[in-house]
């Protein structure tokens, strides 16, 4: 390689960094102008790139101009012919398959991209960055069937792992990691979620701990998914806030934030049913039908453990956590979620005092769940208490959550059948390396 060359292969490695570092030197006022930047030191380095069309190594240069190309998010045809050149004259490098493989993946020819990758690891076993995008590819491969799903997920984790296990301080592999797990959550059984959720949460969490991934808008979007299903609901619209500082023309992003404060609006007002909706004759046949409904539980289950012999409580006389009694409750109000945010139907129930709360019921299928009107009979009702904060908003309730509902509660004395239950599905943001 010439001695040109080589110093035209550190400005485009200096001008990746540029890239990545963006956030990081850059004042918040000049973000926007983030790929006008960048545009221009691309037509810098490629008009000074072009004096050595004729050089001798023919591999580097072509390798160069579709590597200095390729930095762009969208697919370009030049960067695919200029990398196809280069391969053609030196087979074996590895850095020109992986940007080739980049390019397949960004026209969704995913299949061709795979094929890049896996080409580096046959060539190099311990390479991180082809391990953690066959991680990708396997994740979003089509299947014909679930189980050939599940299995591309297990070993899209598996390959996430052996890159770490050849750089355990790989931010950009925990991030891969924390995805794959992500998936792998929405496609489990109840029982397996608690063990996956840490695992992913973790994942992410070492993640951002690097401040270049901390400003990358895909892993911040994803980890607020995390983050609402565990119901740390300000720290959920913390990141989508900064995800969209960091990437303002993903509109969905500030479009959800948004949709979120709504809906938490819209719980708090939900709460106040009993003072401004229900009229008071109304109300009152509610309570007397509900501590009917407690006195017949106290006898029927007087002597069986599952159902806490009997022993019922009040809203008002729940603890946080869990609770070793029974609680039964009427349907008031469903809280609208016209966005399909949240991975639980939201509800308004009220007790046998007059009482309301929310109730987060996981897994249900929109539509065949209970409804207004129905009774609940709560199975160690788990409450939590709310407070959220976010650019001097202050959203403040407490709710119930209900994580396997054939378990956890009946609807009108049954148990919901099976059909009324589905495990929620996701889009992890599928970006490559």
């Amino acid at each position: 390689m010439s001695t040109d060359l080589e110093i035209i292969r550190q400005k485009i490695t200096d001008l990746y960094r540029y890239r990545d570092e963006y956030f990081l030197k850059i004042n918040e006022n000049e973000w926007p102008q983030k790929q006008a930047a960048i545009e221009i030191k691309i037509k810098v380095i490629c008009d000074e790139l072009e004096k050595h069309s004729d050089d001798v190594d023919k591999a580097e240069y072509y390798f160069l101009k579709g590597w200095l190309l390729n930095i762009r998010d969208q697919y370009d045809s030049n960067v695919f012919e200029t990398l196809t050149k280069s391969i053609k004259f030196r087979p074996d490098n590895q850095q020109a398959w992986l940007e080739l493989g980049e390019c397949y993946f960004k026209k969704g020819q995913l299949n061709l991209a795979r094929n890049c990758f896996e080409k580096v690891v046959q060539m190099n076993p311990m390479e991180k960055r082809a391990l953690r995008n066959l991680s990708i590819m396997l994740r979003s491969n089509r299947c014909d069937s679930m189980e050939e799903k599940h299995q591309n997920i297990v070993k899209s984790i598996e390959l996430a792992k052996k890159a770490l296990e050849y750089d355990v301080d790989d931010y950009h592999s925990w991030a891969i990691l924390g995805n794959a797990y992500l998936t792998l959550f929405f496609m489990s059984s109840i029982g397996s979620r608690t063990d996956l959720l840490v695992r992913c949460k973790s994942a992410y969490q070492k993640a951002i701990n690097d401040p270049i991934v901390r400003t990358k808008s895909d892993v911040l979007f994803n980890y607020s998914t995390v983050l609402q299903y565990d119901e740390e609901f300000e720290q959920a619209i913390k990141c989508l806030h900064d995800a969209y500082r960091y990437d303002p023309e993903w509109l969905e992003l500030s479009n959800k934030k948004q949709q979120l404060l709504n809906l938490f609006a819209d719980i708090c007002q939900g709460n106040k049913l009993d003072r401004t909706v229900i009229k008071a004759k109304k109300l009152a046949s509610i309570k007397e039908q509900l501590q009917s409904e407690e006195s017949r539980l106290k006898c029927q289950f007087q002597n069986e453990k599952k159902f806490f012999n009997g022993q019922t409580k009040l809203i008002d006389e729940l603890c946080e956590g869990p609770n070793d009694c029974l609680l039964v409750c009427r349907i008031v109000s469903y809280i609208a979620d016209p966005h399909n945010l949240f991975f639980s139907s939201i509800y308004i129930t009220i007790d046998s005092r007059g009482h309301t709360i929310t109730l987060f019921v996981y897994d249900l299928v929109k539509n065949k769940g209970p409804r207004p009107g129905d009774s609940l009979l709560i199975l160690k009702p788990y409450l939590r208490d709310y407070r959220i904060k976010f650019n001097g908003q202050e959203f403040q309730f407490k709710a119930l959550r209900i994580v396997d509902p054939l378990q956890e509660m009946l609807v009108n004395n049954m148990p919901i059948t099976k059909d009324c239950v589905a495990i929620p599905t996701i889009n992890v943001t599928l970006k490559s390396d």
